[in-house]
């Protein structure tokens, strides 16, 4: 994908001029939708935009995130472990922490660019104050997350899932796999757009059908909220509040949460990875991901196949 005519300062000029790099790498590519691989340069490309512009949009996001707040608080009655998939640069997750009744014990976020996460770390240390100690940030793709079944209470999107529409399935199962309780999705509500919005979220790859692929995968929406201060009127938001499926019949969810003695683990399974200084090692797998400048970097693709560690034993 990266061996392409572009190179990262072409994009970022054109990024500067206002193109759609998405949309320019999908006819480099000549591909009809948004690839992971498109979306993870595309958004790289982006990284600290979001940021910039905070102050510019602040009275829609700060609106936007307090109706955030209140739809979760009214429907996660306690604190629990929160998990934050594709977080961006974490300015609407840091905003909502802030917001919330009942802060999260722990806080997972990772998003697929690493250089997203960077930036984010450094705005969101200034804005949680004393809550950034909950924040555990992370490089990984949301079809392999590198945590183990039914670790995470509560699971929030706010439109990561949006240009992933030819993928929303394999999204959701992954998700379903990680979330006891219940899972806020903040995404584009496609059935009740406008004729133009439609085509707009067509032209773009975005997702739709959110309830019936919910469905299908064996969960439960229970209840589809239209959100009263959307970014963007051609891309109307709604909060799906999805009840996920049980891993097995007699699976009790309100089980005490186990305690586990590690927190990531080979992305996608439960197989778990061991903190080194500067890497995580699988002595199942023999794989090793990196860490870089402090953030793991937890995707398949970056795994390294480094079996020779467990002949190092306690050396290392």
């Amino acid at each position: 994908m990266y061996n392409t005519k572009f190179d990262i300062l072409t994009l970022q000029n054109a990024f500067k001029e206002g193109k759609n790099i998405a949309e320019l790498l999908r006819r480099n590519e000549n591909s009809i939708e948004n690839t992971p691989e498109i979306i993870e340069l595309s958004y790289d490309i982006q990284a600290g935009s979001y940021i910039r512009d905070l102050e510019k949009y602040s009275e829609i996001i700060n609106l936007y995130v307090v109706e955030m707040a209140k739809i979760i608080s009214d429907r996660m009655p306690n604190s629990g472990v929160l998990l934050d998939v594709g977080s961006g640069e974490l300015t609407t997750l840091s905003l909502l922490i802030n917001s919330l009744k009942n802060k999260p014990i722990k806080v997972f976020a990772f998003d697929i660019s690493w250089s997203r996460i960077s930036k984010g770390l450094i705005f969101a240390k200034k804005t949680l104050g004393k809550d950034f100690v909950v924040l555990d940030a992370f490089c990984a793709d949301a079809d392999s997350i590198p945590l183990p079944d039914k670790c995470v209470d509560f699971t929030v999107t706010s439109h990561s899932l949006e240009p992933n529409g030819p993928y929303l399935s394999k999204l959701l199962h992954e998700m379903f796999r990680v979330t006891r309780k219940n899972l806020f999705l903040f995404e584009p509500y496609y059935e009740i757009n406008s004729k133009l919005g439609q085509d707009r979220m067509d032209k773009h790859g975005y997702v739709k059908k959110i309830s019936e692929t919910v469905k299908n995968l064996g969960a439960k929406v229970i209840e589809i909220i239209p959100m009263k201060n959307p970014f963007n009127p051609l891309n109307p938001t709604a909060c799906f509040v999805v009840e996920p499926p049980l891993l097995q019949k007699n699976e009790d969810i309100e089980a005490p949460r186990i305690k586990l003695n590690y927190y990531f683990t080979v992305p996608g399974t439960n197989f778990p990875l061991d903190n080194f200084e500067n890497f995580y090692f699988s002595k199942q797998t023999g794989m090793s991901y990196p860490i870089i400048l402090s953030i793991p970097v937890l995707k398949l693709k970056n795994g390294i196949l480094t079996s020779g560690i467990l002949d190092l034993g306690s050396s290392i």
